[in-house]
């Protein structure tokens, strides 16, 4: 008896499953949901996020990050591994995000201007920083406001400066539907999409395993879908 107990034991210990996932900083939001609801479904499968800019943890893909999914802010990124080897998938698109211009003092992006402090991400390494860039050289804001930059190395760094350190931001619209912004929402306002490129977001399989497979197919479900498009996030048909 004791005997079959202890290999009872073995066998649900080798079921559970510990899947390593690289993620953009603007997924740091929505995630804790969807872990949450792919728990209810994959009990034995544990899965630990790490979250920076989707150039940076390309570069730790690229060194050896023990990394089984990678979910990109962009789809260059995933692009690049996939054409270097580092990806056994195509990018697929699973999410479109975008941009908003977080402030307690103004509500548009014409009154920049008149601020001294402007977070922004990175545009080398955060694809929300390059959005960024590109909408506020649309508005033909750029180069006025370049020396007044805060810059974040990730979209998440760059909502901290916001709204502890600078007067506003360009963020991830995303952030405003994280339940620790709450008090926060009226400070969110929407940046004119036609000012920026849409921020298509693509993953990309770095290891072929029955828990990275499942993950990865979990992400383009309907049940996914549905967080996505509650944090703000828009999902082509």
């Amino acid at each position: 008896m004791k005997k079959l107990f202890v290999l009872g034991i073995l066998a649900i210990a080798l079921q559970a499953q510990t899947l390593y996932v690289a993620a953009a900083a603007n997924l740091s939001y929505v995630m804790p949901k969807l872990l949450e609801v792919f728990k209810t479904h994959y009990p034995n499968i544990a899965v630990k996020v790490s979250y920076a800019s989707s150039g940076k943890l390309t570069a730790q893909i690229q060194k050896g990050a023990p990394f089984a999914v990678f979910l990109s802010a962009d789809t260059s990124y995933p692009k690049f591994l996939y054409t270097k080897g580092f990806a056994l998938t195509h990018p697929v698109v699973y999410a479109k995000g975008a941009l908003a211009l977080y402030s307690k003092k103004i509500t548009r992006l014409s009154e920049l201007p008149k601020l001294s402090r402007i977070a922004v991400a990175n545009p080398k390494t955060a694809p929300y920083g390059k959005a960024a860039k590109e909408a506020l050289q649309n508005a033909g804001l750029y180069d006025k406001l370049k020396s007044k930059f805060i810059y974040g190395q990730s979209i998440g760094q760059t909502t901290a400066y916001a709204i502890k350190a600078a007067e506003a931001g360009l963020v991830a619209k995303s952030a405003m539907y994280a339940p620790k912004m709450a008090k926060l929402r009226s400070y969110f306002h929407d940046i004119d999409p036609k000012l920026y490129t849409p921020i298509a977001q693509a993953m990309v399989l770095l290891k072929n395993s029955d828990a990275a497979r499942t993950f990865f197919v979990f992400i383009l479900s309907r049940d996914a879908v549905k967080i996505f498009e509650k944090y703000g996030y828009v999902i082509d048909d």
